[in-house]
């Protein structure tokens, strides 16, 4: 075994080791992950690509990994378990793609770096474990890069592929990598079209008559829902992307900038991925919709990269020896591991507190509604992800995710027509949720009661049934 398959075994082993472990540590599973395991079941058990039974959707916003656990689904793996595994194998496939990426861009002694920074990455660790198909999508997005760079095109535009059908972002690195190869090589570029019509135009045409749009509805939904709230203030969304909102933040970017000086005078390389990280943060920046830290996550390998070149730009300049490059590549790991391994502290309490909640109140809900309604009843909610799996349930979904016909509501702040016009049989909303303000009002009290309410820390959940009267 050569010295560099033996890092990558290491580097993959470590990368699973320390998401386990943050795992174990947290148990934390996001509740839009829920949304996506019923999508799976239903389409395993028959019941088409739908959310409710009959209701045809595009509710989630990543049909490939949709398709994947729906195999899980079909073996009768418990879905929470099998995302886990697929991000795992994923998160530890990426970690080694970004060791050979920096081996392969001349990082020498520092090629273990960048791949240090993403296995202990404090933002990478719990989208990874997260249930969602954020580590799929990771993977994706620097095997692109990774293809791209050693003129493996073909692969490069198979992995932008499927990144495309994996999240609605993935569109914008196809475009960017089918563009650079056509212009580079247009003596192939039916080759580069061939490869993503081979996919993209079956899944486009099976949207258009399935679903009756190609967009997954969820655009349009939490655009109409934050419309009205939600959404950071300019200044606030320019420190969530960028990372100013921690003390390093700006020590990073000034390494990234350093760093992609460096690629580009002595590599020739880094023109399409500023390009692309530049296109992520401005999008994000300006995006109608509030920034969920997950999204930023696929992001990193590629700055990570980047930061890293600016050691090889002061090594430069310091004109240090091969023993010197060597003791510095060691010291920076070793700080790495020290300071990454610390800033992970409040992560994990952080997010075993926020599984807690999901636990002990979002799961009860969903367990409670399931004991406790019919099968034919409609149940009105917001953050349906646990609410709508455990409970198995036909869902009204009140941020207007599946529920197409919450958007006119939401967009105009009538959150209370939206139950008075629809009357579903149960009704859950949070206390002060800025769309349950209407939980004192006097028709809705004359037309819902009170069941039962759920409460763990500052977070407290109340169902309400609608009365016979109404």
């Amino acid at each position: 075994m050569t010295s560099t398959n033996r890092n990558l075994g290491i580097i993959f082993l470590c990368a699973v080791v320390v998401r386990l472990a943050f795992n174990y540590l947290t148990g934390f599973i996001a509740d839009d992950a829920f949304i996506t395991f019923r999508y799976a079941e239903n389409i395993a058990a028959g019941n088409g690509f739908v959310y409710n039974l009959g209701e045809k959707v595009l509710g989630t916003s990543t049909p490939l990994f949709t398709l994947i656990l729906t195999v899980f689904a079909s073996l009768s793996i418990p879905l929470p378990k099998a995302a886990l595994f697929v991000s795992l194998l994923s998160s530890g496939l990426t970690a080694t793609i970004i060791y050979r990426f920096a081996q392969q861009l001349r990082f020498s002694h520092f090629s273990v770096i960048p791949a240090v920074g993403y296995i202990l990455w404090p933002r990478s660790l719990p989208a990874d474990t997260s249930g969602m198909e954020t580590a799929l999508f990771t993977l994706l997005i620097i095997s692109a890069f990774y293809y791209q760079h050693k003129q493996f095109r073909l692969y490069a535009v198979g992995m932008a592929t499927l990144a495309a059908v994996t999240r609605p972002e993935g569109a914008g690195l196809l475009v960017l990598i089918m563009a650079g190869n056509i212009i580079r090589d247009r003596a192939n570029w039916r080759s580069y079209l061939l490869v993503p019509m081979m996919l993209i135009v079956p899944w486009l045409a099976f949207t258009f008559f399935y679903f009756g749009s190609p967009l997954p509805h969820a655009v349009a939904a939490k655009t109409a829902l934050y419309s009205q709230f939600g959404i950071e203030p300019l200044w606030e969304r320019v420190r969530l992307v960028m990372g100013f909102h921690k003390y390093f933040g700006y020590p990073l970017l000034a390494g990234a900038l350093a760093g992609g000086w460096w690629l580009k005078k002595k590599q020739n390389y880094g023109g399409s991925e500023i390009i692309w990280m530049l296109g992520m943060a401005v999008f994000f920046i300006f995006s109608p919709t509030r920034i969920f830290f997950w999204y930023i996550v696929p992001v990193y390998p590629v700055y990570l990269i980047f930061i890293t070149a600016s050691f090889l730009f002061f090594s430069d300049r310091l004109k240090l020896t091969a023993s010197g490059l060597k003791t510095a590549s060691r010291l920076i790991a070793f700080f790495l591991i020290i300071v990454l391994t610390a800033s992970n502290y409040h992560p994990v309490i952080n997010h075993r507190r926020t599984q807690q909640t999901l636990e002990n109140v979002h799961r009860l809900i969903g367990d409670y509604l399931y004991a406790h309604t019919d099968p034919d009843d409609i149940i009105a909610a917001e953050d349906i992800g646990y609410m709508g799996y455990y409970s198995k349930r036909r869902i009204l979904d009140r941020d207007g995710l599946i529920s197409p016909v919450a958007v006119f509501y939401n967009r105009n702040g009538r959150y209370f027509d939206l139950i008075i016009d629809q009357k579903p049989d149960w009704l859950v909303c949070a206390v002060g949720s800025p769309i349950s303000g209407f939980i004192n009002d006097t028709t809705f009290i004359s037309k819902y009661k009170s069941e039962t309410s759920f409460t763990f820390d500052t977070l407290k959940y109340t169902v309400y049934s609608r009365t016979k009267a109404d």
